[in-house]
This record gives C-alpha cells, structure tokens and sequence, in this order.
C-alpha cells in the first residue's frame, strides 16, 4: 500500500493543479492508496500569497492568515463527515476563492458546505470546534516531522515495504514520470499502473 501526503497552500491555482495531478495518480495505480490533502500555513506562506499577483483581496497579513486557518478549519470539519465530502468541499471552496476570486468568509464556507452535501447542523458545530483545531495543529506537525517546507509538496510511502519512501518538492507531472519510470528511484518498483498504455494518467 502506499501512503501519499499531498502538502498544498490553502488556494492558489498552482497547488489545485498538483491536487488535479495526485487524484489521477492515486486513481491510476493498482496498489492501494491512502491519500491525504494537508493544507499548511505558516509565514511563508502568508506572505507569498500576500505579495502574488493572484492575490486580489487582501492587503493585511493577519487578515489573510485569519481567513487561511479558518478555511482549513472549515475542511477539516469536512473531513468529519467523510473523506469524499471531504475533498470535494476542499476543490469547490478553492475554486471559488481562486478561480471566482471571493474572498473567504464564514458565510462562504457555509454556502460551500450545503453545495458538497454536508450535514449542516454537524458542520456549524465542527467548525470551530478544539477537535478541528487539534486536527490542524496535528497536520502542521505532520509537516514539521516529513521536512516539508515547500509547497506543494508530496511525500509518497510505501507501507508495504521497507517504509521507503520519498519527499517530491514543487512536483508536477513530469517529476511524477521521473518517480514512476526510474529505477534507481526507491519506489519506483513498488508502483504500477492499472492500464499498460498508461505511463502516468493525463494532466487536466
């Protein structure tokens, strides 16, 4: 089995592709995968998103930060419910701050919640809750402890073996090609594809 962390900026276009790029890895590998979304923040962060030409709503750090934590809280209420619910709230949230360009609000979680089909009355209580804090202070964690200071960023495992595995910085498609088709690449004998005409699944 393999484990695939996916380390992505709470919205940006860039980190949607990645996310794009690992749902048809996963999808396309006949090994079993447990895959998981982890959307860190840190100053770094903040600031790269605040200084980039994508940002068209904010001028204020903490204002930024603010929204960016409650947006992961809000996912990680998600998550409670399911993990598909889960996902799915995650790419239709991103896709209004990003592609519409909204800004986040509290109201805009709600709307995206109801549109991914969540029990509302479970999510208003999740939201804010120590249990979805703890989440996200356990996925910062997570990140702490793999090294990753990029994102995004993907760290694969294979659960397996002998626990190898690998940390992919800015990956996109190609890198993904590379990890796949290399030999001297530790996992590459630990993956494989359900179609043998497929080298890697296409990028949307």
């Amino acid at each position: 089995m393999l484990d695939v962390y996916l380390f992505v900026t709470p919205w940006g276009e860039q980190c949607m592709n990645s996310e794009r790029v690992m749902m048809d890895f996963v999808h396309n590998v006949d090994q079993k995968v447990s895959f998981q979304i982890v959307p860190m923040l840190n100053m770094q962060i903040i600031q790269n998103y605040l200084h980039s030409a994508a940002n068209q709503n904010y001028r204020s750090y903490n204002d930024l930060s603010e929204d960016m934590y409650h947006m992961i809280l809000d996912y990680k209420a998600a998550l409670f419910q399911c993990k598909r619910h889960g996902r799915n709230f995650l790419k239709l949230i991103q896709n209004e701050i990003t592609t519409q360009n909204l800004p986040y609000s509290k109201e805009l979680g709600t709307k995206i919640a109801q549109k991914a089909n969540l029990d509302l009355t479970m999510f208003e209580t999740d939201r804010r809750s120590q249990l979805a804090q703890d989440a996200f202070k356990s996925d910062q964690q997570t990140a702490s402890e793999m090294n990753v200071s990029v994102s995004p960023s993907a760290v694969i495992f294979n659960a397996d073996g002998d626990d190898c595995g690998i940390l992919v910085e800015d990956f996109n498609n190609s890198i993904l090609q590379q990890i796949c088709q290399d030999s001297e690449c530790p996992l590459s004998d630990s993956i494989s594809f359900s179609h043998a005409s497929v080298s890697f699944p296409h990028v949307l």
